[in-house]
């Protein structure tokens, strides 16, 4: 096909980038129609990066050095300025478009699979043949280092990268394309059946036959994207070969044998950085298996000879036993690039060495814990035998960058926090964390530790049914990942590390102490770590995911037409600078970012580890853009271990462990029971002042746990629980109620208030300062995103924060706090009302109108009314008709849960409350109703109300829990609550069997409000109040007693039903604060609010 000049100038002028046309090459269209058209992309590019706010756009040109007159005229269309060559490429699309397609096809059609077909992989074999023949023409000899199969397999990953870039595109011409033939193709489909590839066929006839030129011509972006990732894989192939061939006698010489022809490779093992250069995986004639990497492998180097040398010194200290060594790893080093020996997933032969492995865990964790590592997620550890072994270390000595104005964008108690995890070993990426979704609903991990089995993510990954027939479509599932190399097998069965905490603890520990004994050798001259110094390690400015995401988004149809709206897509990166007021001194790396992007490259940035300085290219470098050198911060880390840090490393493990297994509010009904053969007319219970000198105690720990950020703001590091994905995450603590600064917050104001202590009344404010930063200053977007994120909710959300601020006001009397309460509330919109599907007080809309409904009897306002009738009504609109005929909730699991937490007892508690408030008859009759759906399903032979999660239902047997959030203590809890609006015979018989089944239930072994101990205490606190029951409160402080006692012998009050230990949390709900609470509530029953109550 003869290819004319002006085709190919077409595509050069439609496929050109926005910067291209800020250059000197292009001049605008001068149609009267371009300005419109300029003017409507300009709109589309300030919603892109501005939020359609066009000051933040106005900003983000200024920065660049533009003005408004010469962005108009980049937008519109644009053709090459008269004399101008065509850009190179297109002499590379010319040459594929006159290819003869049968000479290609016959060619290249080995690398098509029958039963693998790639959707319109015709169309790229032209495609396919330019670029093996380049390739082949650059490397010469070096051609037949590799065997026939890997050529086929070379040019199928051509094919692969090719068809990915415009499988949608071609979709949907080929859509239009049988639309027109519709009458046609209904007939050939119903002759051959559902595979039948006649049009499809048509369709791969017409772009042999000069349809291709104006389909490229259409879609100019994939043009240019197809040929440049053509002329980057031969750029890089034959980079490859040229290595192979110079480096094979060192290969060979290394691992001492004559290794043969490459039979196999496995290619982009890595993402694509420095045009398109990815990770490979070899395997010689000889069975050798070896790894490519595209860049010096240097740390790699360096840390297998650390590994070698704790190795050999090891075994000579206190901890010596041949059972702790580290395998160590073959790598060549070069400059530029390196090889390293494959490590292969291999199972564990028994027990006993799958407990070393674990050991061995621990002890790595360590030494990425001291070298500054991060992201080793599971792709990137190899179970190999009882050996764990890390194989990418490019993230050695990852250095942090200084925050450029902390009072205003981040927050001081957010950067204190952040701190804290630079220097923890949640850092390295090898413990479990969870990462959510836009949602935050669908909870996954990829950790080194935590990505194990198969996990849906919240990404729809294509599929193709029927590919290259007339019936191919493009349909979407749910994402998900696959079980990885990085967990080690036993006879077949994945051994969980959840299962081996104690021995990831016990390694961590002894590499600990080893590196505290051996801290003078490692700080000399010839420490192993010295070589570390001034070494270039990598820099991740953005989570990768955030740039794949985008590039993805990119290859859509419509961004594959003119560049100019690629280029205004990819600028949503830019989006995140536009938060500062003054233009930001890494400016200049924005533009290296979309440089790299327009050619389908991962942005990869670089520092010297001995230097503050980022190295963006050899030109630009931004002095002081990191906190500190990463060598420095090693040595840091390794001056500083102690046995505090030990301590807390340790439990910040345990931590994350818990919250890999832990579901939220667990059922822990076959715990053990510690009450079995307890006699409480034994025990004394503890006086008022005892129970208030317990509750100091867990508040000097708050204060010896405390981060405290410059400003004075403080937080604390603890479990919190996410709702939405019924989860818990080891993080620094929310605002909420539950698990939050608000919690703390409310235990330090009332025992500030019981003992006049300035210090903790000075602390409790302290934690409400940066909540306090945020609903006053916050911009409306900002406050759309933070009440999205925390929900409305009487425990985890805007609820829980309203009731706290009016609470802690009335403790403290800081009547400011109230105006504080009413910012919060006014967050509480008809939008945010309207999302809610939680329904319940936790997370829901009951616990957002216990928490107005506080806050409208200590400030009275009828906007604040109006709101909490508007969740009442809300909540009669989205009932569900029981199997049992009444109206409840579908809350959790989309189950008619029953109970306080998450259950109808809660909402017809908080529907009560509003009747009196209101007393408007439908909001007392939903509750009436609510609480006769739970009379239907009550089981008489337990005394308790079932729990209807899935993870409770064993068959068809029901489950029950007795506490506080599920379960008979909760239940009667609220109907006692509810006593002043219901009153009745039956209410009051409920009330009985509640308190009955809460007294036999007795102690267990988990002490905290929501599922445990110290929560069933409350409930018999507010009968010994509410009913006259004196002997309930002895009961109780008696109980209280016990658990005191045990704490303190085993160290700890029991927070956690797995993987406890040392485990520490200081939330309210799950932790400590809500323990020191409950002791200042059964000290003062009749002063201090019921919390679990929403009094």
């Amino acid at each position: 096909m003869d290819v004319s000049q002006q085709a190919l100038l077409k595509i050069a002028e439609q496929s050109s980038t926005l910067a291209e046309r800020l250059g000197h090459c292009f001049v605008p269209d001068e149609a009267e129609d371009n300005k419109k058209l300029a003017m409507s992309r300009l709109k589309t590019w300030c919603q892109v990066v501005a939020q359609s706010n066009p000051e933040k756009l106005a900003k983000r040109l200024v920065w660049d050095g533009l003005d408004s007159n010469t962005i108009v005229e980049a937008l519109g269309a644009v053709h090459l300025v008269n004399g101008q060559e065509l850009p190179v490429w297109m002499e590379t699309l010319r040459e594929v478009l006159q290819t003869d397609w049968d000479t290609a096809y016959a060619s290249t059609n080995r690398c098509l699979e029958t039963e693998n077909p790639i959707p319109f992989e015709e169309v790229y074999l032209p495609f396919v043949y330019v670029a093996r023949e380049k390739l082949i023409a650059q490397v010469g000899a070096s051609w037949q280092l590799l065997s026939e199969e890997v050529h086929i397999s070379l040019e199928r990953q051509l094919l692969l990268k090719l068809a990915s870039l415009g499988v949608r595109s071609l979709e949907v011409e080929f859509s239009k394309f049988k639309a027109q033939k519709e009458s046609t193709a209904i007939s050939l489909t119903q002759q051959q059946g559902e595979h039948s590839n006649v049009q499809y066929q048509t369709l791969i006839e017409n772009f042999k036959a000069e349809k291709l030129l104006s389909f490229f011509q259409k879609y100019s972006v994939l043009a240019r994207l197809v040929v440049t990732t053509i002329e980057l894989w031969v750029e890089e192939k034959a980079e490859f070969l040229q290595r192979l061939a110079s480096d094979l006698p060192i290969i060979q010489q290394t691992f001492q044998e004559k290794i043969g022809h490459v039979v196999a490779i496995q290619f982009d093992l890595s993402d694509p950085h420095n045009r398109g250069r990815s990770v490979m995986a070899l395997t010689f004639e000889s069975g050798l298996n070896l790894i490519y990497k595209p860049r010096a492998l240097a740390l790699e180097a360096i840390y297998f000879q650390l590994l070698a040398w704790c190795n050999q010194h090891f075994l000579e200290s206190s901890h010596a036993t041949s059972l702790h060594l580290f395998k160590i790893i073959k790598v060549i080093n070069f400059k530029t690039h390196g090889w390293m020996e494959y490590v292969e997933h291999l199972p564990i032969e028994d027990e006993v060495a799958a407990q070393r492995y674990y050991q061995r865990v621990g002890m790595l964790l360590c030494l990425v814990y001291l070298l500054q590592g991060n992201d080793c997620h599971q792709e990137n550890l190899i179970a190999c035998g009882e050996h764990p072994v890390l194989v990418d270390l490019e993230t050695l000595l990852h250095p942090y960058a200084r925050e450029v104005n902390p009072t205003e964008e981040v927050g001081a108690q957010s950067l204190a926090s952040e701190q804290f995890f630079e220097d923890s070993v949640l850092r390295t990426g090898l413990l479990p964390r969870w990462e959510f979704g836009a949602d935050g609903d669908k909870a996954h991990d990829i950790s080194g530790l935590g990505g194990f089995g198969e996990q849906e993510i919240p990404v729809r990954i294509q599929k193709w049914q029927n590919i290259n027939t007339d019936n191919m479509a493009l349909e979407y599932e749910p994402g998900i990942i696959s079980a990885a190399n990085n967990v080690p097998l036993l006879n077949g069965i994945a051994l969980l590390p959840s299962d081996y905490v104690n021995e990831i603890v016990d390694g961590f520990q002894k590499m600990y102490q080893f590196l505290l004994e051996q801290r003078e050798v490692l700080l000399g001259t010839d420490s192993p770590l010295a070589a570390l110094a001034h070494q270039r390690v990598r820099f991740l400015f953005r989570n990768t995911n955030v740039y794949g995401h985008f590039l993805d988004k990119t290859l859509y149809p419509q961004f594959l037409q003119h560049g100019v709206d690629r280029s205004i897509e990819l600028d949503v990166l830019s989006r995140a600078f536009l938060a500062a007021e003054e233009k930001p001194s890494i400016w200049s790396l924005l533009a290296l970012e979309l440089q790299a992007m327009e050619q389908m490259d991962i942005p990869y940035f670089f520092a010297d580890s001995s230097s503050n300085a980022l190295t963006l290219n050899s030109e630009l470098v931004i002095e002081g853009y990191f906190k500190e050198p990463s060598y420095d911060r090693m040595i840091s880390c390794l001056q500083r271990l102690n046995d505090t840090d030990l301590a807390q490393q340790i439990g910040i493990i345990r931590g994350s462990f818990y919250s890999r297994v832990a579901r939220g509010m667990t059922n822990i009904t076959s715990n053990q029971h510690v009450s079995v053969g307890l006699d409480l007319n034994a025990i004394t219970p503890l006086t008022q002042a005892q129970l208030v000198e317990e509750a100091v105690e867990i508040a000097k720990e708050l204060q010896q746990r405390a981060i405290y950020a410059p400003d004075g703001s403080v937080t604390w590091i603890g479990m919190e629980y996410l709702p939405k994905a019924q989860r818990m995450q080891l993080q620094p603590l929310g605002y909420g109620l539950y698990d939050g600064v608000c919690g703390v917050a409310l235990f330090l104001a009332a025992l500030a208030k019981v003992t006049g202590d300035a210090g903790f009344r000075s602390l409790a404010l302290s934690a409400l300062q940066d909540l306090k930063k945020t609903l006053q200053h916050t911009e409306p977007n900002e406050q759309l995103r933070f009440t999205k994120e925390i929900g409305i909710g009487g425990a985890t959300g805007l609820g829980s924060i309203v009731y706290t601020l009016v609470q802690v006001s009335q403790l403290l009397d800081e009547p400011e706090l109230l105006d504080i309460a009413s910012l919060a509330a006014a967050l509480i919109t008809q939008e945010s009302i309207a999302s809610d599907r939680s329904f319940d007080t936790i997370a829901g809309a009951a616990g957002a109108i216990l928490g107005l409904l506080t806050l409208y009897q200590a400030k009275p306002n009828p906007t604040v009314l109006d709101q909490a009738q508007a969740l009442g009504y809300h909540l009669l609109n989205n009932r569900t008709k029981s199997e049992t005929e009444f109206l409840a909730w579908a809350t959790l699991e989309d189950k008619l849960a029953t109970g306080i937490s998450h259950g109808a007892a809660g909402i017809a508690y908080a529907l009560a409350r509003l009747y009196k408030t209101t007393q408007d008859p439908v909001f007392l009759e939903a509750a009436e109703e609510a609480i006769a759906y739970e009379r239907s399903v009550f089981s008489p032979t337990d005394g308790n109300w079932p729990d209807v999660r899935n993870f409770s239902l064993n068959k068809s047997k029901l489950s029950f829990m007795t506490s506080w959030c599920h379960g008979a203590p909760g239940i009667g809890l609220a109907r006692l609550g509810s006593l002043p609006i219901l009153d009745t015979a039956e209410i009051r018989q409920e009330i009985a069997v509640a308190i009955n089944t809460t007294v036999q239930f007795g102690l267990q072994n988990i002490d905290h409000l929501c599922c445990g101990n110290f929560g069933r205490m409350e409930v018999l606190c507010v009968a010994a109040c509410k009913l006259s029951r004196p002997d309930l409160l002895n009961t109780v402080q008696k109980q209280a007693a016990q658990i005191v006692t045990r704490a303190k012998q085993v160290g700890t009050f029991d927070l956690f039903s797995e993987l406890s230990g040392d485990l520490y949390n200081p939330g309210f709900f799950q932790g400590t604060s809500g323990i020191g609470y409950e002791l200042l509530r059964l000290a003062y029953p009749e002063s201090l609010p019921s919390v679990l109550l929403w009094e």
